[in-house]
């Protein structure tokens, strides 16, 4: 059964990296962490500042978005979401439209003698929406992460707060009205923390700079 499970992750790795089609998103935790058989579920409310497209222009956007985590195993975790997003084509702004999105996390190493885990990350979002004066439009972004995340500190044995950093390799692709416009292989980074309220709830605080200036506040609930 867990070597069936392995194959469907690596199914659904394989699409996240082969989408031309993928906006921007938290990267979240680099790493597995809901435990095997266990869920979390969430809100996350996304602004994206300013990203740069290759040749003249820029692009900014929102998302609120819902999004589960599924344990695949101890180091592997599947993540979906659902939600509504808009964006800036060409100077214009789009109406609110459906979003959605997958992909993986990965937690790759642990370094017992501080705590630290070391993981990545692949993931996609679409958001698809009416631009003022271009028709409908796709804005779509890829993300792969390299990251590393600790539990900074603790009570008993329950964290209190994990932070978390890297670096994310991402491309943007707004496809649709007269010309598609593009960003590829841009290099950011991001960091993070996560604050445990109780057993079950989470919120936390992202930023991405670099490549982007995007800033995210999310929560979730384990069950």
């Amino acid at each position: 059964m867990k070597f069936v499970r392995l194959l469907w992750v690596a199914f659904l790795f394989y699409g996240v990296l082969s989408q031309a089609s993928v906006s921007a998103a938290p990267i979240g935790i680099p790493g597995a962490t809901s435990g095997v058989n266990q869920s979390t579920v969430g809100v996350e409310l996304n602004f994206l500042v300013d990203r740069d497209l290759d040749g003249p222009g820029d692009t900014e956007g929102m998302h609120v978005l819902a999004k589960g985590q599924v344990g695949v195993s101890e180091r592997i975790d599947f993540l979906y979401r659902l939600g509504l997003g808009r964006f800036e084509s060409g100077g214009n702004d789009s109406d609110a439209g459906p979003a959605f999105g997958f992909g993986t996390k990965v937690t790759w190493a642990t370094v017992e003698s501080i705590n630290l885990k070391i993981g990545s990350v692949a993931q996609m979002l679409q958001v698809r929406a009416d631009v003022d004066g271009g028709g409908r439009q796709a804005f779509k972004e890829y993300d792969f992460a390299l990251g590393a995340f600790l539990d900074a500190a603790s009570s008993g044995n329950r964290s209190i707060l994990t932070s978390y950093a890297g670096v994310a390799f991402s491309g943007v692709e707004i496809t649709g009205g007269t010309r598609n416009r593009l960003e590829n292989n841009a290099v950011g980074l991001f960091a993070g923390l996560v604050m445990n309220m109780n057993q079950k709830t989470q919120v936390g605080l992202e930023l991405r700079l670099a490549d982007q200036t995007a800033l995210s506040v999310f929560t979730s609930f384990a069950f």
